[in-house]
């Protein structure tokens, strides 16, 4: 294998920096600064940022090991140099481990003087010595720590899922928030469905399997379906299938009205029109801005929709829903595997600041609900924080809703994630997201 090009992990340095530093997705910086490189540059570029974003935790505690010292008393323009260098030669075999230094060390020349330049070498050489995460063990006898260090979750996040899910079960998830996922694509039953979709991709060199949660859903084993002509015309949209599938709790009814409160980039209602069924839907969101990436998705779709721009915290329109779904904000904690830079900003202020955003957004859609209608609150993380908690608060505010029953509503495989009466919840896993749904039900009369 040739040597890819020399400035690909200064790049790599740069994404890193600006991504910890801002309160940015990590996919607009890196699309930012990746635009003029060659395809296999690029690919390096996001293996690099995304591996360094996912194993932060670990990296660090690496270099402070090979070290001997504390990340503090280290030269912050070396960590991510540091980071850059010690990822590639624990995580990525085809990379030459004189490659690995060499380059780290020209970063750490052209940021800071000839001493932290040999700083970087000699660290280097240490890690490069035993290159493998079994070479630098982990060894806190806290639970939080060590699965925290080993798996490089905040200490915090950890705490948080051993006290909701037991230390097994957290250990499992903290594994798989670390695991690069395929591409899942939604298919429409009145283009064809399923087997029409993963027909057509096939034809075009993809090869995809069914998915086992959603029943419109492919995952996608081989190829880039975004390079299709299917994707262009509009015959597929890109959803995660846990996603999908927490669209269809429950599923919808032929005729049922839908008003999607936080609707942008679509997934949730696109979701309920793939079915096939005759769904009437109104979308809103905050503002144009927000509403675009929306009706790009509308256009390359050729679908239809109303659109209104709205803050579903105030009634801004008239009439009542049969469902109303909208998108809790949250910590996006089950979407950890593609937004690895979400671990490194979860602290408990701001669960606190999204639990108490979520509920005043529930107060507002409440009122859209027609009676007998149903009221699903989704979100893509995790915490009973953002969830239950918010629930429990909602419920006593407003005495005319319930949990609606979901056990008798939901076929396999989804009933297999009732978590209780209106509760469902999938975790990080296989090869998908994880969600949270919470479905209540607007009752008649009702104190």
């Amino acid at each position: 294998m040739s040597e890819p090009r020399k400035n690909v992990r200064a790049v790599a340095c740069m994404v890193l920096e600006n991504t910890l530093s801002s309160l940015a997705s990590v996919d607009p910086v890196l699309s930012s600064f990746d635009r003029d490189l060659e395809e296999r540059d690029r690919r390096l570029l996001h293996q690099l940022v995304f591996g360094a974003l996912r194993w932060l935790r670990r990296l660090d505690a690496i270099i402070v090991e090979a070290s001997s010292r504390r990340m503090e008393e280290i030269d912050r323009a070396l960590h991510c140099p540091l980071r850059i260098g010690v990822y590639q030669l624990v995580f990525l075999d085809r990379i030459p481990a004189h490659a690995a230094v060499s380059e780290s060390v020209d970063l750490a020349r052209q940021r800071t003087h000839r001493g932290g330049a040999g700083f970087v070498n000699a660290v280097l050489r240490r890690v490069a010595a035993s290159p493998s995460l079994a070479a630098w063990p982990v060894v806190a006898e806290d639970p939080v720590q060590r699965i925290g260090i080993e798996t490089s979750h905040p200490d915090f996040l950890i705490a948080e899922w051993i006290r909701q899910y037991g230390e097994r079960q957290t250990e499992l998830l903290a594994v798989a928030n670390n695991r690069a996922k395929p591409f899942h694509l939604l298919s429409f039953a009145d283009r064809g469905g399923r087997p029409a979709l993963a027909a057509e991709l096939a034809e075009e060199g993809l090869v995809t399997e069914a998915s086992s949660l959603s029943p419109l859903g492919l995952v996608v084993r081989g190829g880039n379906p975004l390079d299709t002509e299917a994707f262009r015309r509009g015959v597929c949209y890109i959803q995660d299938e846990a996603s999908q599938a927490a669209a269809l709790v429950p599923p919808p009814r032929d005729g049922e009205t839908v008003f999607d409160a936080a609707a942008s980039p679509g997934g949730k209602s696109l979701c309920l029109l793939a079915t096939g069924r005759d769904v009437r839907v109104v979308c809103a969101d905050l503002g144009l801005s927000r509403l675009e990436p929306l009706i790009g998705n509308l256009r390359r779709l050729e679908r239809e929709i109303p659109v209104v721009v709205m803050d579903a915290r105030e009634r801004a329109i008239s009439g009542t829903f049969q469902r109303v779904i909208v998108d809790l904000p949250c910590s996006g904690t089950g979407t950890l595997r593609k937004h690895p830079e979400l671990k490194w900003r979860v602290s408990r202020s701001e669960l606190e600041r999204l639990s108490a955003a979520g509920l005043t957004l529930l107060d507002g859609v409440a009122r859209l609900v027609e009676p007998g209608g149903i009221l699903s609150a989704i979100t893509c993380s995790l915490q009973d924080t953002e969830n239950e908690a918010v629930a429990e608060r909602f419920l006593e505010r407003h005495r005319n809703f319930s949990r609606l029953g979901l056990e008798e509503r939901l076929e396999s495989p989804l009933d297999e994630f009732v978590q209780g009466r209106g509760l469902w919840r999938i975790l990080t896993s296989g090869d998908h997201d994880g969600f949270t749904v919470q479905v209540f039900c607007h009752s008649p009369g009702a104190a």
